[in-house]
């Protein structure tokens, strides 16, 4: 009790405020560096695309990066992909990197955009 005593003294009541003493998570020169890395300096792949049963599409890539790396997707090579779908009510995205359609003429449309 009485170290508790000594700790508290001195302590007037009123507003507790809590100090963060913690890392800001993301805020790191490192991560700050690794952004840049991954945002300008990785190379854009080139999506190609493979037909399904169905009227349906899926992209992939067969590059192989630098050092011997395959890069493979990510989300971002495929939200802008998405938007247009959406945009143009051209194919509906039923999961990661495959798109399903309702005629070969959606099909054409969306090849002629999006095939290298």
């Amino acid at each position: 009790m009485n170290i508790l005593r000594n700790i508290t003294e001195g302590i007037h009541p009123g507003p507790l405020m809590v100090v963060s003493s913690g890392r800001q998570m993301g805020k790191s020169y490192v991560n700050n560096l690794l952004r840049h890395y991954y945002a300008n300096m990785m190379p854009t792949p080139t999506i190609k695309w493979q037909r399904l049963p169905g009227l349906k599409l899926q992209a992939f890539v067969d590059e192989i990066g630098a050092r011997g790396f395959e890069r493979g997707l990510r989300e971002s090579d495929m939200d802008p992909i998405q938007e247009w779908t959406e945009e143009c009510n051209c194919g509906k995205r039923m999961s990661f990197n495959v798109w399903q359609f309702k005629t070969e003429k959606q099909i054409t449309m969306f090849l002629i955009k999006w095939a290298a």
